[in-house]
């Protein structure tokens, strides 16, 4: 999300971010700007807005470009108040199976979208990430996420310390992706609570997290390429979590 103003009203655009936000929290639009090749699609959208008598623009295409700074809008754009974002303590002691997906410095918007729209397709319980900013709120990893930003809740940290504790005193079992070594995906049996670490596009997860892991998986393939992208060998493991029964209860 692109922030907007200092009371944390944020900037969204895609049909299926906007949409999604529509249908999970509608109280929270502020105004919505459109245009005419848009209307008849979001029409629901816009006598909600109309009922409740909250502003929406009908715009230009190129009034929206300017607007969201980009040109992959599809025809929508909405203000809305900023969700609040869970405690990662939380997260962490809540009951029954879970997997929470921890990524290292994975700070590519397309990338980090991509991966909560798996993680929402997949069912996953949460995203942690260390990044230098929060790149999980901009607004093209919301659009990249098609509406999965809404179902997934994802939570910058600083470090991995607490989570690394705070996950062993809840029974978590930590795993890591790995290219070159670490047992078959296809070989693990998940257990009920899992820590995924996934590290950045290009240098993976960091030796100092690696240590600490208690297992490292690869993904079988044919060795034609080094590795997957980020968002690929994410989609490849959870895949393989959810085949074994594991997803939401």
């Amino acid at each position: 999300m692109q922030k907007t103003k200092k009371n944390q009203e944020s900037r969204v655009y895609g049909r299926h971010a906007c949409l999604k936000i529509f249908e999970k929290r509608p109280q929270d639009i502020v105004r919505a700007y459109v245009t005419r090749e848009g209307l008849f699609e979001f029409k629901a959208l816009m006598k909600y807005l109309a009922d409740h008598q909250l502003a929406y623009h009908v715009v230009e295409k190129e009034e929206i470009d300017t607007i969201t700074k980009a040109t992959h809008h599809e025809n929508i754009s909405l203000i809305v108040k900023a969700k609040k974002a869970p405690e990662a303590k939380d997260l962490l002691e809540a009951p029954g199976r879970s997997l929470i997906l921890c990524l290292e410095e994975v700070e590519n918007p397309h990338n980090l979208g991509a991966i909560l729209r798996s993680a929402a397709h997949f069912g996953v319980t949460a995203i942690l990430y260390q990044a230098k900013v929060p790149v999980a709120n901009s607004a093209a990893a919301i659009r990249t996420a098609e509406g999965g930003a809404e179902t997934v809740p994802a939570v910058q940290l600083s470090d991995w310390s607490f989570v690394l504790d705070q996950g062993a005193r809840n029974g978590f079992v930590t795993l890591a992706t790995s290219s070159h070594t670490g047992l078959s995906l296809y070989q693990i049996a998940f257990p009920e609570k899992v820590l995924l670490f996934l590290g950045a596009e290009r240098e993976g997860l960091s030796e100092k997290l690696l240590k600490k892991m208690n297992q490292l998986v690869s993904i079988p393939g044919t060795g034609e390429v080094e590795s997957l992208n980020v968002s690929a060998a994410t989609s490849a493991v959870l895949s393989e979590w959810f085949r074994q029964g594991l997803g939401p209860q």
